[in-house]
């Protein structure tokens, strides 16, 4: 397995964790789309110098591109995701991580059901044709239902991702939400090919995985294994960046 922090935009961390020796790093892929031609370029630059890949993102469709409900704006989401996939794919990212609980909570007086369909258009008819020029793999991910309404558990990821019909659909499992939603790990262990990207951290603290920190990450990342999941990054809180990046990369990879 792979392992990265999720690292956004910060030169200065990705720096860190190439000396590290980290897989990769993860982005934000609302930053790179928000900025200037200029800026891109020159984050693009500093990409190709460090010499970290850049395999993943998160945060991909921001909270004011609203997919479920009544009022869609579809030609202003397909425009937005063109744009970000397309500085994606210079980047070299591979896995593009779809949580957005801000774009795809579903207001009252929608159902739930007719949201999800509603999303599952949206990466069937939008996400899939356009990840697939550049090779990128699309994932669900799963959030705790203080953040998102409308997809909660992995097995409800999967079965999404699979009513799309379409390959470069997968899902990701995220420690903290599958801690928040007592997920099954066992259900995970299960999903061999589905989980496709994974995210990880303390989940009662929501910080950095660091020895003697109290929690058994062990069965997590068995079922990860046994899924043939081939990435994880760290997405949590830090109260030392440059002390516990190194700590996390020590632990996970003696696991």
């Amino acid at each position: 397995m792979r392992f990265g922090i999720c690292a956004g935009v910060k030169t200065d961390y990705i720096q860190v964790m190439k000396a590290c020796g980290y897989d990769y790093f993860e982005t934000n892929m609302t930053e790179i789309t928000a900025m200037s031609e200029d800026e891109f370029s020159s984050f693009h630059g500093f990409v190709e110098k460090c010499g970290l890949p850049c395999e993943a993102s998160n945060c991909f469709i921001p909270g004011q591109y609203k997919l479920t409900g009544a009022d869609i704006d579809y030609g202003a989401i397909a425009a937005y995701v063109a744009k970000a996939l397309k500085r994606a794919s210079a980047l070299g990212l591979k896995t593009a991580v779809f949580g957005s609980g801000g774009a795809r909570r579903y207001p009252d007086g929608t159902n739930r059901q007719d949201a999800q369909r509603q999303i599952t258009r949206f990466l069937k008819e939008i996400v899939s044709p356009e990840a697939f020029k550049y090779g990128i793999q699309i994932v669900i991910e799963p959030l705790n239902k203080n953040e998102d309404n409308a997809i909660n558990s992995v097995p409800e990821g999967v079965r999404i991702a699979k009513a799309t019909g379409c390959d470069n659909i997968k899902t990701l499992a995220d420690l903290y939400h599958v801690y928040i939603e007592n997920d099954p790990l066992n259900a995970i262990s299960q999903m061999k090919g589905d989980i496709l990207h994974s995210h990880i951290a303390n989940p009662v603290k929501r910080k950095y995985p660091l020895p003697g920190d109290g929690f058994d990450f062990s069965p997590f990342l068995n079922a990860l294994k046994t899924a043939g999941c081939p990435r994880c990054s760290v997405e949590a809180g830090t109260d030392d960046f440059i002390a516990e990046a190194p700590k996390a990369l020590e632990l996970l990879r003696s696991l």
